[in-house]
């Protein structure tokens, strides 16, 4: 039986861990954190998942949630200038659901599965020394983690990376006391300012088994919406974003003018500068590791693309691992199946780019999906699937074409 370790134990690293022992193969998980430390921790992450990840998931029996989590089913995007004047609004029913699970009680849960699939689950910080120490005891040792001294290891990609800075500053908490006739535990609720930032109110199920929405904020640095670094506590980022509203968007202060924070450790601020690395790292020993998810493809959050990335990547690893039957997992393997997965990652990247980044040409799809309701739905499946965007939404000739073709369908209908 061939062994496989995998360093750390986030969501790309647990879904590669129990899809591989479906497969009949010897994993061990190495997790600086017990499933009861990670659940009792600060917030780590938001994540709002699609549906073709949900599928890989539910594939898996992994979605222990699926009866009692809010189910994102709707989309209503308020689009302003950059005053802060409503310009427009787009409202789409979505195809298939999407779904937002705490990572802390996601992780904790999954760890405690894959124990009883029958998977090795080491609980120890692993340092440069330890990764060189045991690589010779697995076939195969995937590093997965998403920040810290290990990936670090994985060299800057400058042809893949685009950015030297982060774009937005971001301040995200978990809140009850929601208030409105377009709040509910069924629709996404976004409003984007150009020049100024974006703030999302998400459907969400939190740690403790119970609905509550996200309120998630990102500023463009330097910009009057940004005042989210250096907060120190959930009640101070409770009321920076309630004032943020009031000021910007004050038709909608009341939806969050009673909203309080679930818990004082349900929050988190920051910045994350959207970074590629190389796959492979070579560790003092001359032996090879690899790398995936976060590890190696970094995304600011603004195109919900890290967390389906994670799944997606991990699900083509397992694919490719089972190919290869005995052969050896040489750095020829390691390149050829990241390149494999870059063709389709390629597309999330340039997705969260052009998010961060508006082109002008962007304003007219939005002004159309106002329009169109074809075209909204397009463009939120790109959120699924961002290949799908190419090349209209990414290309001025390509849109304007594409915006053409879908007018004219729209008049003969």
């Amino acid at each position: 039986m061939r062994r496989i370790g995998i360093i750390g134990a986030g969501q790309a690293g647990l879904y590669l861990g129990i899809s591989l022992l479906a497969a009949g193969y010897d994993v061990t998980v190495f997790s600086e954190h017990t499933p009861e430390s990670i659940l009792a921790a600060k917030l780590m992450s938001t994540q709002i998942l699609f549906p073709d990840v949900l599928q890989l998931e539910r594939n898996l029996g992994l979605n222990f949630w699926d009866d009692d989590c809010p189910s994102c089913e709707r989309t209503y995007n308020e689009v302003c200038d950059t005053e802060g004047n409503l310009a427009l609004v787009i409202s789409n029913i979505l195809e298939k659901p999407w779904q937002g699970v705490d990572q802390r009680l996601k992780i904790s849960t999954w760890m405690q599965e894959f124990r009883r699939r029958g998977g090795e689950l080491v609980i120890q910080k692993m340092t440069l020394l330890d990764l060189d120490e045991c690589v010779h005891n697995y076939d195969l040792l995937v590093v997965s983690v998403g920040k810290g001294s290990l990936s670090n290891l994985f060299e800057r990609d400058e042809e893949k990376s685009h950015h030297d800075k982060p774009k937005r500053h971001l301040g995200t908490g978990i809140y009850t006391g929601l208030k409105g006739d377009k709040i509910d535990f069924h629709t996404l609720r976004a409003i984007n300012i150009f020049g100024v930032g974006e703030i999302l109110v998400v459907p969400f199920y939190n740690k403790d088994r119970t609905p509550a929405y996200i309120v998630s904020a990102g500023a463009y640095p330097g910009g009057v919406m940004d005042r989210f670094l250096g907060v120190q506590s959930g009640q101070e980022l409770a009321e920076i974003t309630k004032k943020t509203i009031q000021e910007l968007t004050p038709w909608n202060y009341e939806i969050v003018e009673n909203m309080e924070l679930t818990d004082e450790k349900d929050w988190l601020c920051g910045a994350i500068t959207p970074t590629v690395r190389h796959a492979i790292a070579n560790l003092p020993s001359g032996a090879t590791v690899m790398g995936i998810a976060d590890t190696v493809i970094l995304h600011d959050p603004i195109a919900g693309q890290g967390g389906n990335n994670a799944i997606k990547m991990a699900h083509l690893v397992t694919q490719r691992i089972v190919e290869h039957g005995k052969l050896p997992f040489d750095e020829l393997w390691m390149q050829s199946v990241f390149a494999e997965f870059w063709e389709y990652a390629q597309y999330a990247n340039a997705f969260a780019d052009s998010m961060l980044t508006p082109s002008p040409h962007l304003q007219d799809i939005l002004g159309a999906m106002a329009q169109n309701p074809e075209i909204a739905r397009d463009f939120l499946q790109g959120y699924n699937h961002p290949p799908s965007l190419h090349p209209w939404f990414f290309d001025p000739e390509a849109a304007k074409k594409y915006l053409e073709r879908k007018n004219k369908q729209k008049v003969a209908l």
